[in-house]
């Protein structure tokens, strides 16, 4: 065997919101993420309870797709009953957005290790990922963590540190310093494309190529870490995760700028094309 990518898609940024009120139906979107050659689903908690999420179960199986769970707990009572649902689920990983605001990194490390071992007993990794009113707000709070806990990784949505820490443009070297260190500690990454003001801009608008270019690097470097300190079995997760209004940008009539699902499946063929030239690179260095 070797390492492999799976591409996953949220089913959060399968919600449409548009203001006629047009949505897909549950079987559609678990269709249409099965036909375009997706490996899972993300099934996140922000907005829907652990119940609710159960419910998808039997379209999962019945598409034959993977599962990561998205988790906002707050205490370790909270996390339980996420991962009682993962042992249910295909789950890969739990993705921690820890809604828990100690003043310092060092108060974080006993519940953060607590979430960890709670993962490790159940045999599902726990990850934290970098996301705004969260634990890991700010990028340098977090790397003082990732200091303070060796063993913790990331689930690693870029677009978040962007924009809570305002980078410049172009991204000058202290702050590339700052998102390097986050990839070399991340396990997953999670597709979206911000620029230094706004959470998710549209795709091949010209105002944002920059921001393009600059996330395609950033995501080639962070699987190459991964590649780097991961066995040939090991299996890593892209999830595309372009989230609904007010995530995504409107007109005045709410209507989006752009064709969110359109966009996800050219973010899913990039990250492959960056997967299989790290592997041909590799190959001719081997």
């Amino acid at each position: 065997m070797s390492q492999r990518l799976e591409v996953f898609q949220s089913l959060w940024a399968m919600e449409l919101r548009r203001p006629d009120g047009f949505t897909w139906s549950d079987e559609e979107k678990f269709g249409m993420i099965a036909e375009a050659g997706y490996d899972g689903v993300a099934l996140d908690f922000a907005w829907n309870d652990i119940e609710d999420a159960r419910k998808h179960l039997p379209l999962m199986q019945k598409y034959n797709l993977g599962c990561a769970l998205i988790a906002f707990p707050a205490t370790a009572q909270d996390l339980q009953g996420v991962i009682d649902l993962a042992a249910d689920f295909d789950t890969r990983y739990i993705a921690v957005n820890a809604r828990y605001f100690p003043w310092t990194p060092a108060e974080a490390v006993p519940r953060v290790q607590d979430w960890l071992e709670m993962g490790q007993r159940a045999g599902i990794p726990v990850y934290l990922e970098t996301h705004r009113l969260t634990l890991t707000n700010d990028v340098v709070f977090t790397l003082d963590l990732l200091d303070l806990i060796p063993e913790l990784e990331l689930v690693a949505d870029l677009s978040h540190i962007v924009v809570a820490r305002e980078f410049p443009e172009p991204v000058d070297e202290l702050h590339n310093g700052w998102i390097d260190r986050v990839l070399r500690r991340s396990a997953s990454l999670q597709g979206r494309i911000s620029n230094r003001e706004q959470i998710q801009v549209p795709l091949n608008f010209s105002q944002h190529i920059y921001w393009e270019r600059q996330y395609a690097q950033w995501w080639k470097q962070g699987i190459q870490y991964w590649r780097e300190r991961n066995d040939e079995n090991a299996v890593m997760n892209f999830l595309c995760e372009l989230g609904p209004p007010p995530y995504a940008i409107t007109d005045k009539n709410g209507e989006e700028l752009s064709d969110r699902w359109q966009e996800a499946l050219v973010l899913k063929k990039r990250i492959q094309d960056v997967w299989h030239s790290l592997e041909n690179d590799n190959a001719v260095a081997e």
